[in-house]
Order: structure tokens, then C-alpha cells, then sequence
């Protein structure tokens, strides 16, 4: 369970009274706040030079004939490695990335869009579609009906007309446990929120879409086909080079952002809201940050978007993914003083991939709602 305090009469008051976003921004130093291109630039190209320097080396590997000299299980364990380690990057790349979404890339708008293009498309995610549904989601976290990405049912919802596929996966928990591998690809293909490729009128992440934005997820759609023509003539066209260097890994990728945002947003305790009790603080605070090593590494080579995420939803659009971790210490340290610190969840998750699966298996995408009068 999350690390929180027990919310009591005596203390709700002072919790209310603290759990103000203008109160908790003053509490953050101003230097949270400030975009360096420097940095942006920096992290990414470290994690594109661990993604594509892992690949050079495992393809020098190949090319030099030293890997069929290797005993078969070595091959394998080569080659799982090879895997694992550019996926993870892969990952680490899109969290750098996914800053351009959020304009905290750089001040620069037009330069945020064309970076956000070139990381996107390099892992195949066509990025104004996405940047559109990701802020969607940022507006209207926990929100029972209008948040995006993180779809909430109730026992009671599922019961409902519309929600076939939520009573299927609550059916069968086979579902839920391949979730993790295909739920990335099913997301980009339309569910729960619509086509990020096509944009259909009749889905909602289209349906009061401009023109000029319809006309933008086609050019993210082309850029991502002309990233892939590229990958594909870099493979000398063969289809099966492709999938070893750059599909298998990209699946490690959709496997690390499924598992990062899913345990960002669901814990035994989830509360969700409706329009009657919905505050963006509030549902903000439903977040939950997790450590994913002892040593704090992981977190760190992720950019502490898994440490950090309470307050990335806070301001989304003002603080850097290298700013997250003191952001975080600075309101840690605010709301212990404001004596409100049950409020924040946090999570020691070194078994983040059994926990994944676990969490997946028993309740999948449920939620609890929250009360509807408040204190």
C-alpha cells in the first residue's frame, strides 16, 4: 500500500486548506520553473546515444561473425539484452520527448513541435495526435468520464451498454495479463479515446477537432511512415533485420510506458470523481509517485517521471522532467509542514513488473468513486 497518512475530521480541514495550487507553486523554487534547451538537447541525445549505440554494437557484433562463435544460450542472452537495454532507452527517449508535448522542451513553440516529431516519430507515435489525447488527459485527470488514456469503469458501469469491452476484460483476466504487451499499439489504434493515426469525426478525440488539427495528425501520421521507410531501407529492406534490431525493441518500449502510467495512476485505494466533486488538485494528488530501485537509479535514468508525476500533473506545462525530482522535494516538504502530507502517495516499487501484472490481474481498470459531498 502507498505511503499516507490516515485522513481524519481534525486534519481535513488543514488538508483543504493546503491543497492550493497557487499555495503550493509559491512553495516550489523558481528555478523548477525555467526551460534550458541545454538540457532537453542533452538528455536526449544521451538516451538516443544508449538506444543507437546499443544497436551499432550488436550489429558489429553480427557483422563480424563473432556471435555465431557463441554458444546458443549466449546468443540468446546477447540478444535479449540487446533487447531489454534499447527498449528501456527507447522509453527514456519518449519521457524526454513527451516534454515537447507539454511545451516545457524548450520556450520556443515551433522548435517543441519539430522535436517532438523527431523523437515520436523515431519510435513510432505520430505526435500531435498523441500531444492532443496526453493533455486531454493532463486537463481532466481521475475524471471519471472525461479523462483520456486511463479509461475508469465501476462494477456499476460495466453492467451498462457501451461497455463490452471493459466487461470482457473484467471477465476474462487473461485479458488484463497481455494488457501490458499490446496495450500501447491498441491505444495508438483507437481505444479507448480514438484513432491517433486517422482522425475520425465520429470519436471523441476528434469530434470538436479544427480542421487545421485533423490536417495535423495526417503530417504526424506521414512523418512516422517515412521514419519507418527510413528503418525499413536501413535494414536493407528485410523485414525480419527489422524486427530483431528495432520492432522487438520497440515492444520492450510499449511494455515500459504501459507499465510506468498504469502504476502511475492505480493503486488499491484510487479514487475517481465526476463533475459534481472533481478538482484538479484534488484528482492530481490521486497520483501516485513509486521509486523503482533502492538506489534510485531507474528513476533517474527515467527522467524521474516515475518519482515525480504528482507534481508533473500539478504543472504539466511549466516544470521539465530535470526539475521534477527538487519540485517533488519542495512539496514534500510543504505539505509535511501544512500537516498535510497523507495526502501525497508514495510507493517503494522495486517489484514494479510483478506489480504491474498483480495490479492488472485484480482490478485491471476499476476505480472507486469518490464521495460525492465533501468536507
Amino acid at each position: 500500500m502507498c505511503q499516507t497518512g490516515v485522513v481524519t475530521k481534525k486534519n481535513a480541514s488543514r488538508m483543504k486548506a493546503a491543497l492550493n495550487k497557487d499555495k503550493i507553486m509559491a512553495a516550489i523554487p523558481k528555478e523548477c520553473f525555467e526551460k534550458s534547451l541545454f538540457w532537453s538537447l542533452y538528455w536526449m541525445v544521451f538516451d538516443y546515444a544508449m538506444w543507437l549505440g546499443a544497436t551499432y554494437l550488436i550489429w558489429q557484433l553480427h557483422t563480424s561473425g563473432e556471435y555465431e562463435k557463441l554458444p546458443v544460450w549466449q546468443q540468446y542472452g546477447v540478444t535479449l539484452a540487446f533487447w531489454l537495454f534499447s527498449g528501456f532507452f527507447m522509453w527514456c527517449m519518449f519521457v524526454v520527448g513527451h516534454d515537447c508535448g507539454h511545451t516545457t522542451f524548450s520556450n520556443y513553440e515551433w522548435f517543441n513541435d519539430f522535436m517532438g516529431h523527431v523523437t515520436h516519430g523515431s519510435i513510432l507515435v505520430p505526435y500531435w495526435p498523441w500531444r492532443r489525447s496526453h493533455n486531454f488527459h493532463h486537463q481532466f485527470h481521475n475524471h471519471i468520464e472525461k479523462d483520456y488514456s486511463h479509461p475508469w469503469y465501476t462494477q456499476e458501469m460495466i453492467k451498462g451498454e457501451g461497455f463490452e469491452m471493459a466487461r470482457a476484460m473484467d471477465a476474462y483476466p487473461f485479458m488484463r495479463l497481455a494488457f501490458p504487451l499490446l496495450g500501447w499499439p491498441v491505444y495508438l489504434y483507437g481505444m479507448p479515446d480514438g484513432s491517433h493515426w486517422i482522425p475520425f469525426k465520429a470519436q471523441r478525440l476528434w469530434e470538436k477537432a479544427s480542421t487545421s488539427e485533423a490536417l495535423r495528425c495526417y503530417v504526424s501520421s506521414a512523418v512516422v511512415v517515412m521514419y519507418a521507410y527510413a528503418i525499413f531501407e536501413l535494414n536493407n529492406r528485410d523485414i525480419w533485420s527489422m524486427a530483431y534490431y528495432y520492432i522487438a525493441p520497440l515492444s520492450v518500449f510499449g511494455w515500459w510506458l504501459v507499465c510506468v502510467t498504469y502504476l502511475q495512476h492505480h493503486d488499491h485505494g484510487t479514487l475517481v470523481y465526476d463533475d459534481t466533486n472533481w478538482k484538479f488538485v484534488d484528482a492530481a494528488f490521486e497520483t501516485v509517485d513509486r521509486q523503482y530501485d533502492p538506489t534510485g537509479l531507474l528513476d533517474k535514468l527515467m527522467h524521474n517521471i516515475t518519482n515525480g508525476h504528482v507534481v508533473h500533473h500539478l504543472f504539466f506545462t511549466k516544470i521539465p522532467h530535470y526539475n521534477l525530482a527538487k519540485a517533488t522535494a519542495a512539496i514534500r516538504a510543504y505539505l509535511k509542514d501544512a500537516g498535510a502530507d497523507s495526502v501525497y502517495k508514495f510507493e517503494k516499487t522495486y517489484d514494479y513488473a510483478w506489480r504491474l501484472h498483480k495490479y492488472m490481474y485484480l482490478f485491471g481498470f476499476s476505480a472507486t468513486e469518490a464521495p460525492k459531498k465533501r468536507n
